[in-house]
């Protein structure tokens, strides 16, 4: 769907991205199954319940039942031991599979990645292979416009057979424990643990001192919201209460990298928006060490065939257009200074940022991919000649997320490294000191102030100026290369052997999360630090008239209107980088300086 559509519908064609990321943090409604998934989703249900009555009627006739994987036989390994015979049983089974595996560690996942976890799963199982009732879809998404917040342990899953732990967490929460009627002749006496869910804490609450609280930050602007837990149940009756699951629907439900793919399709939706910040930065970092045009004209990247590169290199030109700060140098003007060469973290930013333009593109499509996909198993293919309509496969598997994050991950941290290395160039003392002989003349590279603080010379030494913002950068940098050992390349046999490959999808998924947190941070500080420079530049004497691009000039001011104000004397900076991640997060840099360009 279009992000010009102001509803989303369940069983639409096409979940984009952006489609997720507007359910998942701005709360957009979701409506209940489109009229043609309702049809697909009765007629795969309609098949399971057939089944369960040929059980039925097997078992009153004295015969032994066929096993259905899914639907009256046990999981992974314990596939075909024996074939279930009751209702009662097959939703014992079901319900097994849920308190089974709900054995999550660590941190609670932030409220909108449940939220992108409900959609994801709602889509799935709209695609009519699961065989679950409209009911099961519709009650997921009244868990969405009800903000019904499970509380799910974010470690735990190998990201083949899908995200079990975790969703089996978010299980616990939507679902009841069955209870044998009277026709049945056995009582298991089932554990009965509801789950847990948080629920926003209101000022003026009274909180007892068994009180468990969970914070949560606001992805763009930083706000704050404090919950706290709350047994399962208690937040459910907000959604019309819990629901029992039938035959079937507790591994549907269970099935699939879902929370993989929620994280993954937001950790997009925040990397291509950092990129599309990493090319305004390039722009104004240029300006502020007054660099040249050349490596950024279309010439060079179509003799390579690099689009990438090219859309990257036009990008910012589009920027830095009418600017007089840069070098004179275009198609038409020799440069000034020969030979035209900045540092390769300015001058290859094109080929590196092309290659990682093309990276997020095929994470994006493996992604969406994902998003719009039927992931549990069994599937059921109605059109199937024979009986047996269910096909046992493997699209619980989390290769292609695990493989979108590695990539992406590794493709995000050589931004921040290049971002980091320009920095560098920025505010090195020693760089800003170097002379260059051109022409029989002594000019300074770039005429920056080490560490971009002017000082006279009485006071020469006295502040540090923007030194620690690229120490700050190294440390971010240097803890994304961890970050970034490829998660996919690692495989845990589990559940006797029957999972002997793994892909570990939630693990680069929450890894490449991390990594986009951290980038954001470094791209807000190399804005902080490119600001500063054109200040500089601007300042010196002389230079008073020279103007910078249309784009960089509106994010130039955009900062400035944030508070961000020139530095002529050491300060205390957090607020402002603050203030500088939440322009890059809330695309306002990116915004303006499309707008000033069009």
């Amino acid at each position: 769907m279009s992000e010009h559509f102001s509803h989303i519908q369940v069983g639409a064609e096409h979940l984009t991205i952006a489609d997720v990321a507007r359910v998942a943090r701005d709360y957009q409604p979701v409506l209940n199954l489109t009229p043609e998934a309702l049809v697909r989703v009765n007629a795969s249900r309609a098949w399971v319940e057939q089944t369960v009555e040929q059980i039925a009627i097997a078992k009153a006739n004295g015969e032994k039942p066929s096993a259905y994987y899914g639907i009256n036989t046990g999981f992974g390994a314990l596939a075909g031991r024996s074939a279930l015979d009751s209702a009662y049983l097959t939703k014992v089974l079901g319900r097994n599979l849920i308190a089974s595996h709900s054995v999550g560690a660590g941190s609670f996942f932030d409220e909108e990645v449940i939220r992108a976890t409900l959609l994801i799963r709602a889509q799935s199982l709209s695609k009519g292979y699961s065989g679950v009732r409209p009911l099961i879809i519709e009650k997921l998404v009244t868990m969405l416009n009800e903000h019904i917040y499970p509380a799910v342990p974010e470690q735990g899953s190998l990201g083949a057979s899908g995200d079990l732990a975790p969703l089996c967490h978010l299980l616990l929460v939507m679902c009841s424990t069955p209870v044998p009627d009277a026709s049945d002749d056995i009582d298991l006496k089932l554990d009965t643990t509801d789950g847990e869910a948080f629920v926003p804490v209101t000022l003026g609450n009274t909180l007892p001192d068994s009180a468990y609280l969970h914070l949560t930050q606001a992805h763009a602007t930083g706000a704050q919201t404090l919950w706290k837990r709350v047994p399962g149940a208690q937040a459910m009756a907000q959604a019309g209460g819990k629901i029992e699951l039938l035959a079937k629907e507790a591994l549907a439900l269970s099935n699939g990298a879902t929370v993989s793919a929620a994280i993954a399709a937001l950790v997009l939706h925040d990397a291509e928006n950092l990129l599309a910040n990493a090319e305004l930065v390039v722009a104004m970092t240029l300006e502020g060490m007054r660099g040249f045009r050349d490596p950024f004209f279309p010439h060079v990247h179509r003799a390579r065939g690099h689009q990438g590169a090219e859309h990257i290199a036009a990008q910012v030109l589009r920027y830095i257009e009418g600017s007089t700060l840069l070098d004179p140098g275009d198609l038409q003007t020799n440069p000034s200074r020969v030979p035209p060469q900045d540092p390769y973290s300015v001058r290859c930013a094109p080929q590196v940022m092309g290659t990682i333009y093309d990276t997020l593109e095929m994470a994006r499509r493996w992604v969406e991919m994902e998003v719009n996909a039927a992931t549990d198993n069994p599937l059921i293919f109605l059109d199937l000649e024979r009986d047996y309509k269910t096909i046992s496969g493997g699209n619980f598997h989390g290769e292609p997320i695990a493989m979108a994050m590695d990539f992406l991950g590794i493709a995000l941290t050589e931004l921040g490294s290049i971002s980091d290395r320009r920095m560098f160039n920025l505010v090195d003392y020693n760089t800003n000191k170097t002379y260059a002989d051109m022409e029989n003349k002594t000019e300074p590279l770039h005429g920056l102030s080490g560490f971009l603080v002017d000082e006279p010379k009485i006071t020469e030494g006295l502040n540090t100026g923007l030194m620690m913002l690229q120490a700050t950068s190294a440390s971010l940098v240097s803890d994304c290369k961890a970050l970034a050992h490829p998660d996919s390349v690692d495989s845990i046999p589990s559940s006797a052997s029957q999972e002997d490959h793994v892909s570990m999808s939630l693990n680069a998924a929450r890894h490449a999360r991390e990594i986009v947190k951290n980038i954001e941070n470094v791209i807000a500080l190399e804005f902080l630090c490119a600001t500063q420079a054109i200040a500089l530049q601007r300042a010196k004497n002389g230079n008073e008239h020279l103007n910078i691009g249309k784009g960089t000039q509106a994010a130039y001011d955009c900062i400035r209107a944030a508070g961000v104000d020139m530095l002529t004397q050491d300060r205390v900076l957090y607020p402002e980088i603050r203030q500088a991640l939440h322009l890059v997060r809330s695309g306002a840099l990116v915004n303006a300086a499309r707008e000033a360009t069009e």
